[in-house]
């Protein structure tokens, strides 16, 4: 352990999603803002799009989490690997529902869901279900299901909103349903941090673990973020390999020679 090596209070560059050390810039700022209003304005279907280790599952949970509990009924589905009927008796549990009896029975399941969401909604109450890794989702007929379910409506309002968050490849399969393409009122993309943004990145992590002073340079944080290209969970797995090097060698500071000497005894795969 590198913590009484360094003076850190907790490990700053775990990658498990850690609201502590959120760090948000501009960029983000205004997607969350987006993805909010979107979601309070009952705006039918959302897709979020970044690429592997960019930071979607952190800021649907910091999303997620401003949404005011008393209105909002969520699922939220982390696997998304799952045939037609399993997501929806998937989506049935996540929101509360005793459907265990019927869980292949798809008429029983929408019919169990129709009523949840009617109820719901006579209660002033939105219902919101987000798909995490939803490019896993294998055949087109979970896709078209889950498009389905935006046809339950009263009057003009969307009894659910649907958010699905996804690799690129995600995009792509929704480009291949055209009515479920037509159907997503907000295309959101997630990218990369710049280089600017990479350094203040490293630092808000390192202060928030209680360092109080410096201990990386310039030239090591653009080393990492050439190395990294900007995508958080690869700064996390480099910055977290250099402090434990570090350690080792009695480092007092971590500067370029350091992130190359960690970079080869600690190759990314």
């Amino acid at each position: 352990m590198y913590l009484e090596h360094w003076n850190l209070n907790s490990f700053p560059f775990d990658n498990t999603p850690s609201p502590q050390f959120y760090y948000e810039t501009p960029e983000h700022r205004v997607l969350c803002e987006d993805l909010y209003d979107a979601i309070i304005r009952r705006r039918g279907a959302i897709s979020l799009i970044g690429h592997i280790g960019c930071g979607k599952t952190t800021t649907i949970q910091r999303v997620l989490l401003a949404l005011p509990q008393a209105r909002f009924d969520i699922a939220l589905i982390n696997f998304s690997s799952l045939s037609a009927v399993e997501m929806l008796f998937e989506i049935t549990l996540q929101l509360g529902l005793q459907t265990e009896e019927y869980r292949e029975n798809k008429n029983a399941l929408l019919q169990a869901l129709q009523d949840h969401l009617a109820r719901n909604a006579a209660q002033n109450r939105d219902t919101l279900i987000c798909i995490d890794e939803a490019q896993s989702i294998p055949d087109v007929a979970t896709l078209e299901e889950l498009r389905m379910l935006l046809n339950f409506q009263l009057g003009n309002r969307f009894l659910i909103t649907l958010l699905l968050v996804g690799q690129p490849e995600l995009q792509q399969k929704i480009a291949e349903i055209p009515q479920l393409q037509q159907r997503i009122a907000l295309h959101l993309h997630i990218g990369q941090l710049n280089l600017n943004s990479s350094t203040h990145y490293i630092l808000h992590r390192l202060r928030k673990a209680g360092c109080k002073k410096p201990i990386i340079t310039k030239q090591a944080a653009i080393h990492i973020f050439q190395r990294s290209q900007g995508v958080p969970r690869i700064i996390n797995h480099l910055m977290d390999s250099c402090l434990l090097v570090g350690m080792r060698t009695n480092a007092a500071m971590i500067d370029q020679k350091l992130v190359q000497i960690t970079m080869q005894r600690y190759p990314l795969s």
